[in-house]
């Protein structure tokens, strides 16, 4: 570095405010405010909107508090909506009254909105490259224009940082893509002006085989032509009623599918680094173990759980070729569901021939508790929704949080206390359930007047139709979840409260609140467990007794959607948590040289826009894409 030339700026490794000092200062800060502010954990996690109407006094009335409530009775929830996302709160410093005439909110509701917006990851959004290639229009076949935004910038990005650590690494680096879809990324990046060698795995077959007829499509694969002797076609047609037979080999509907298919190039037999290319393998992937995925013909030694960081050398007694040696790969991934990210995440840890991450998550409601119990059986909030059952299992080991810092999270006291740190009020470890974690996924930035004024109508109209069928004896009402810090108690089909499923309805249902109960019964009436005794408990209910109820609790619609806007803005701490355990998750681990959280989509484009990447140490330090 020459005299006077300053020294590179360092990416911070996540996206805070200018008011954090350090990332650990973060983190301590984030999780102690979750785990200790009764208000928070009853909006994240606490309340549930079908037990809104249901609970004696109301969750209205029972979480927020009396100066709160005042307030918004002389605001509109678009004033809501304003002071929550929008207005800059130091307006409200030595003022009383705001121009409108209406005074000013209450301290404590502008100290939890400074609150939660202060722990809330920044989403400041520039893009990888000042000129990102436009994508050709043959990649960018069936695709709307948030995914075209998704792929292009992604794209980019993946290139940019795969790039530099082929360069560091000194070889070809090709890019591994879960849980691929139907492939537009690695579509793209196969394709000029990236070139990549893409590796695509997904579990479903049909997923694959569209992507492959669309490869045909972008150039990336020849169409298949089969040589038939037409004679012989012809009669096998006769033969079988117009049906060909299938050839010997071919699978029939009968035959075991195989865990994984190659399609394409195998990657050990190298590739020509000039042009792109797709390989794709059919595999349900269940951890984050690749080794035996990537390269199936070589001897792995078969270890379920390999130590991570290592390396092997197949034991075929004839060779002394290291598993190092293998070519390196990139693991990404674009809004991998649930624990598919933290799969992800781990490959890095556990397969010596990956050599960097990039994942980006989604849906956070699909993550399974490694810290238990199981959450599933909350009452959720989108009725839309089914239980997830199948991912709530408790103390899952591939389960949220995956850091060992969340896990053993204790709030500390002041040292001039002369105390230990002990366990906060939900214990040791921080636990987000299921209703925090569905939270996390809304976009409350993005909503607009019309829509979010048609989502508040629905969730009124949902959780006044509980309040209905309560009445007439559908659902029953028992002790609330221990979880819950909301009192009260939940309302169920049976004794765990396990919600009644009403799923989605015609948008003719929504037009009014007549339409939405008549379209609600209508497909709980053909439930084939409860159906009949839904239609015995509801016959009586008349148009005249639906109106009572709407023009009863109708004031409940505007306090519903205070609630809700409180839930979804409180929220964005929650994704923020669970973004920073992962990677926190990153930065525990030996084996990684660096780990950082980027910000990669326009929020209004694509509201999940945080990437996690990680670089393996056996690289040169690569910076973060600038």
């Amino acid at each position: 570095m020459s005299p006077g030339e300053s020294k590179p700026h360092k990416r911070p490794s996540l996206p805070l405010r200018p008011d954090w000092t350090s990332e650990d200062e973060y983190v301590q800060s984030v999780l102690s405010f979750a785990t200790t502010s009764d208000l928070f954990r009853n909006l994240c996690g606490g309340v549930h909107i079908l037990d809104f109407l249901t609970r004696e006094p109301d969750l209205y009335t029972h979480v927020l508090p009396q100066d709160w409530r005042d307030w918004f009775d002389l605001v509109t929830i678009d004033d809501v909506l304003d002071l929550l996302l929008r207005e800059e709160l130091s307006k409200f410093e030595n003022a009383t009254i705001q121009q409108n005439g209406i005074p000013i909110p209450p301290q404590t509701l502008l100290d939890y909105v400074h609150t939660v917006r202060k722990h809330c990851l920044q989403r400041r959004f520039q893009p990888v490259l000042d000129n990102i290639p436009d994508m050709p229009r043959h990649i960018s076949v069936g695709m709307k224009t948030k995914k075209v935004h998704e792929v292009t910038n992604f794209a980019a990005y993946v290139d940019k940082l795969s790039t530099e650590v082929s360069e560091r690494l000194q070889e070809p680096i090709s890019v591994v893509d879960f849980g691929s879809g139907q492939n537009y990324l690695g579509r793209t990046l196969a394709s000029p002006p990236y070139n990549k060698h893409v590796i695509a795995i997904e579990r479903k077959h049909h997923n694959i085989a569209g992507a492959q007829a669309m490869d045909v499509h972008a150039k990336l694969a020849k169409r298949e032509k089969i040589m038939r002797n037409k004679k012989e076609w012809k009669r096998q047609l006769a033969l079988n009623n117009g049906m060909p037979t299938p050839p010997p080999e071919e699978q029939t509907d009968d035959s075991p599918i195989p865990d994984v298919i190659l399609a394409s190039n195998d990657l050990t037999n190298g590739f020509d680094s000039s042009k792109g290319s797709m390989t794709y393998i059919e595999h349900d992937v269940k951890d984050g173990h690749l080794e035996n995925i990537l390269y199936p013909d070589e001897d792995n030694n078969d270890d379920e759980h390999p130590p991570e960081h290592t390396t092997k050398t197949p034991n075929n007694g004839n060779t002394t070729e290291s598993v190092s040696s293998r070519p390196k790969a990139m693991v990404v991934s674009l809004h991998s569901c649930g624990n598919l990210s933290h799969h992800g995440l781990r490959s890095l840890t556990l397969n010596p021939s990956i050599s960097a991450v990039a994942i980006i998550g989604c849906c956070y409601n699909l993550l399974t508790e490694r810290l238990g119990p199981a959450s599933y059986k909350l009452p959720q909030l989108r009725p839309n929704h089914p239980r997830l059952e199948a991912t709530g299992s408790a103390y899952d080991p591939h389960g949220f949080p995956m850091s060992r810092t969340l896990e053993t999270f204790t709030y500390p006291t002041s040292e001039s206390e002369g105390q230990a740190d002990f366990p906060h009020a939900s214990g040791a470890g921080v636990k987000l359930n299921i209703t925090a974690r569905m939270m996390a996924v809304q976009a409350p930035y993005n909503w607009g007047p019309e829509d979010s004024e048609a989502f508040f109508r629905r969730h009124f109209y949902r959780t006044l139709l509980q309040r209905i069928l309560l009445d007439l004896g559908v659902v029953h009402q028992y002790p609330g979840d221990p979880e819950s810090l909301a009192g009260g108690s939940i309302t169920g089909r049976d004794t765990n409260g396990t919600p009644l499923i009403v799923g989605s309805l015609r948008k003719a249902c929504f037009t009014s609140f007549r339409a939405y109960v008549h379209g609600a019964l209508a497909k709980l009436v053909n439930d084939p467990t409860d159906g009949d005794m839904i239609r015995e408990k509801t016959r009586d209910l008349t148009d005249d007794v639906i109106d009572e109820y709407e023009h009863k609790w109708g004031y409940a619609k505007k306090n519903l959607a205070v609630i809700w806007s409180l839930m979804a803005f409180s929220a964005g701490v929650v994704e923020s948590i669970i973004v920073t355990d992962r990677w926190l998750f990153l930065r525990e681990q030996d084996c990684v040289k660096d780990a950082w959280v980027d910000i990669v989509f326009d929020y209004k484009q694509s509201p999940r826009n945080f990437v996690v990447v990680g670089i393996k140490k056996e690289m040169d330090d690569v910076s973060p894409p600038t």
